[in-house]
């Protein structure tokens, strides 16, 4: 069985650091197991010193396969993620798929608030919940039923089944 290469764009607020590591220490061996994927990621940590950070931002974005968007207020309040980032995954100029995660609790969509797009989207979420909202002994199934949704996404498997 050939292995398929599939380059995701981390889209993350640097405020949300700690929920982030959290998220990826479990996040990170799931995603090695498959079989048939082998699953590369960048973010912006990954910028060289020294190194434009919006051209990098673009050029990253332009050669992933999707987006993996860990939403909080945080993020959504972000003036670069809303100029920069978000557009290419969500709302009418979008280029690029993304796959919306809820890293925390968010205000209830409405027209009171605005989610650059994203109220529009099916969010990743565990029985409805954010990951900061799970119990810690709960967030490995986060996790892993998170890496099957990125799997799902890579495959392009979200169709009808039997």
């Amino acid at each position: 069985m050939a292995t398929q290469t599939v380059r995701i764009f981390l889209s993350w607020c640097h405020r949300d650091k700690a929920s982030v590591d959290a998220l990826l220490h479990d996040l990170r061996p799931t995603l090695r197991l498959f079989t048939d994927l082998k699953i590369e990621w960048w973010q912006d940590s990954h910028l060289m010193c020294g190194e434009d950070f919006e051209p990098a931002i673009r050029d990253r974005i332009d050669e992933a396969d999707f987006g993996l968007l860990l939403v909080t207020p945080h993020y959504l309040a972000s003036t670069f993620i809303r100029e920069h980032e978000l557009p290419r995954f969500s709302g009418s100029a979008a280029d690029r798929p993304p796959l919306p995660v809820k890293l925390s609790q968010l205000p209830q969509f409405g027209p009171a608030y605005d989610f650059g797009g994203l109220e529009k989207l099916n969010m990743f979420s565990l029985d409805g919940k954010a990951f900061t909202e799970i119990s810690r002994h709960r967030r490995t199934d986060f996790s892993n039923r998170l890496a099957e949704a990125v799997r799902l996404r890579a495959l392009g498997q979200n169709g009808y089944t039997s």
